[in-house]
Parts: structure tokens; sequence; C-alpha cells
């Protein structure tokens, strides 16, 4: 099954959809230009049917704002990490592991925003546009391996060797996540 990659337009609209499933949101007939006619928070919940708990309290958490589950859905994320099989050292424990998970977390719904171009991906010089390079035109950074070695507790060395393979492999299960949530959010409200 070969996925639609995440836009900005739909990525603003599947935070708008999932919005409606925190309490007190205004119906989204009320919500200007999304075309969508009358949707309801329970059309939105039905979407979400059939997802796995941790995909669902993600989906919650990073488009809907709603952090009433996080407790659970840290404990998940540590138990995905922890089920990974990270190979440890004898300094290294588990709650290396669960900090890592929780950071990648963390990272996934709250990215980082470029200082630069102040997360546009984009930066004005004269009278022309160019590509942000500090993010690649991405409008978000990435956690640095000094900043992984300090969060982690870990040398330089052993974060830029072994832990930022680790961390990027949780922030792809992320992104997965992301992708699955919008595929299913696309085809179910079709």
């Amino acid at each position: 099954m070969m996925l639609q990659p995440i836009t900005l337009q739909w990525l603003l609209l599947m935070s708008e959809l999932m919005a409606m499933l925190a309490p007190g949101a205004p119906p989204m007939d009320s919500v200007r230009s999304t075309g969508l006619g009358r949707l309801t928070s329970q059309d939105i919940a039905a979407c979400l049917t059939g997802l796995d708990r941790l995909t669902y309290l993600y989906s919650l958490s990073k488009f809907a704002l709603d952090n009433n589950s996080r407790a659970e859905l840290n404990a998940l994320a540590v138990k995905e990490a922890i089920q990974c099989g990270f190979k440890l050292n004898k300094e290294e424990t588990n709650r290396t592991v669960a900090v890592l998970a929780l950071a990648a977390l963390e990272v996934a719904i709250n990215p980082y925003k470029c200082n630069r171009c102040k997360g546009v991906g984009e930066i004005k010089l004269m009278s022309k546009v160019e590509i942000c390079g500090a993010c690649n035109g991405l409008g978000n950074r990435t956690v640095s391996e000094r900043n992984l070695a300090k969060i982690l507790g870990v040398t330089l060395f052993q974060s830029r060797k072994v832990w930022k393979k680790r961390f990027a492999l949780l922030q792809s299960k992320h992104s997965e996540r992301d992708e699955t949530i919008n595929h299913i959010i696309f085809n179910r409200l079709r």
C-alpha cells in the first residue's frame, strides 16, 4: 500500500479535524474555508476506530492537543522502544531507552522550529527567496548529537555512533503513524 505524502495544507486540515475531538470544540461548519459540510466530532472519531492504542493516543496528542492520556501514551512509547531490543552496554539501562523514546515522542508531537527561518523553510535575502540551509527547507530542526548525548547521559561518541540511529528509527515509527492517520482519515471521509 503506497501512502500519500503529507502536505502542509492536509496537515492543517487534519489538525482541524482532529481538534473536533477536543471537548468544547466548535462544530465543523463554523470553521471557515474547509468545504467539508457538516462533519461532527463523531465522524472524526469513527475514522479513528481500528487504530492501535498507541497511534490513537498519538493522534489525539499531536493533532487535537489533548494530553489527558499523555501518561499512557508515554508508557506505550517506552514499551515500544524497549521491544526494539536495542543492545545496551554495561553503563546503559532501560532508563536510557525510556528517555530516548520520550525524546523521540516529544519531537514527533512538537517539532523544533528552525531559529533561522522561523519554521517557514525559506529565507528572504535582498530581493530573492532561498531555501533555508539550516533546516534544508523543512522548517524543523532535528536534535543534535550533542543535545542527544546530554539528554541520554551518554558520551558524544556513543550519541553519534549508536543513539542517533536509534533515535531516527523511533522518529520514523512516528512518521509512519502520521502517514497511517493521514491515510485512514482521507479514505474514511470520502
